[in-house]
């Protein structure tokens, strides 16, 4: 019989490290990415990917070109793939990462929404510099979306008002017309993990001095030198932007560092928002206890579950 586990939490709270703990700890597990970012085969010190080993079964782990447009669709395509893969065994899932849409995707189904028109496409990037321009479209078209969704995040109105200009319904709608999910939620284990705020603004710092140690900079150089693509997903990473900003002398180490820390932390308080909003029934590992202690919670939860 298979077992899913989800593990979640911000950037920087020790997810995959608990995750590989994890998968050592039982037997027949497979640890699969639930990252946007570390799916891409340019990143690896950027996104802090994990190591692969002989001993462990990673998935789904920069093994997208950079080149794509990959999105949660994507992903749940190649989810689909691999739980195939395992049909009829008895495995230990374990999905872990802090992409909050895809953990939602997976649990509860993907919504509907038709392909957009590239007419509307161009016409979104083209309003793309006037925040005021799509909050006036959705006040007036989709006003039950605009109240839910981000007002400042340009891509979040950019979506909203694509999705309501071809479809002449807003998102929550679509929202509302999801898919089946891939695995059952009732037999999934969840579980967050739980980290204090000066705690993780501290781990996200130690971060980025390895990152910048193991070579982050020429990573992001060599990636910038190959093409660079800023409307392409993997351009979003946290710290690219800056590093290139770097190399063309418009900053320096420290201002770098500076730099992506304020943008990490950002980033994992968007993370919290989300995890209050969608993950309050997630059960909650303290990230400051021993690994051990929260992979025996866990697997209590496990034994509680069969």
């Amino acid at each position: 019989m298979n077992k899913y586990i989800c593990i979640s939490g911000s950037t920087a709270s020790g997810k995959s490290a608990l995750a590989l703990k994890l998968s050592n700890h039982l037997s027949n597990s497979v640890v699969i990415n639930v990252d946007a970012q570390q799916v891409y085969k340019c990143w690896e010190i950027l996104t802090d990917r994990p190591l692969e080993s002989k001993e462990n079964d990673f998935r789904l782990y920069g093994h997208v070109s950079c080149k794509e447009n990959y999105n949660a669709g994507n992903w749940l395509k190649d989810i689909e793939k691999l739980l195939n893969e395992f049909y009829n065994t008895s495995k230990n899932f374990i999905f872990v990462g802090g992409t909050g849409l895809y953990f939602n995707s997976l649990l509860n189904g993907l919504s509907s929404v038709p392909q957009i028109e590239n007419e509307i496409k161009q016409e979104s990037i083209k309003r793309s510099s006037s925040i005021n321009f799509f909050i006036r479209e959705l006040t007036k078209k989709d006003p039950e979306t605009l109240e839910a969704i981000d007002k400042k995040n340009i891509r979040r109105l950019q979506r909203a008002w694509e999705v309501v200009e071809q479809t002449g319904k807003g998102l929550t709608y679509w929202h509302k017309k999801n898919s089946s999910p891939l695995i059952p939620i009732k037999d999934t284990s969840l579980f967050l993990l739980d980290s204090k705020k000066e705690q993780l603004n501290k781990s996200i710092e130690k971060r980025i001095e390895t990152m910048i140690e193991r070579g982050v900079i020429d990573e992001v150089n060599e990636v910038h030198k190959r093409g660079w693509n800023s409307n392409l997903p993997f351009a979003k990473a946290i710290g690219a932007i800056e590093i290139i900003d770097y190399l063309e002398n418009e900053s320096n180490l420290d201002d770098l560092k500076s730099s992506i820390s304020i943008k990490t932390q950002q980033f994992a308080k968007k993370q919290r928002t989300w995890q209050r909003k969608y993950m309050s029934d997630w059960k909650k590992l303290d990230n400051r206890n021993p690994t051990q202690k929260n992979i025996e919670i866990i697997a209590k939860e496990l034994k509680r579950k069969n």
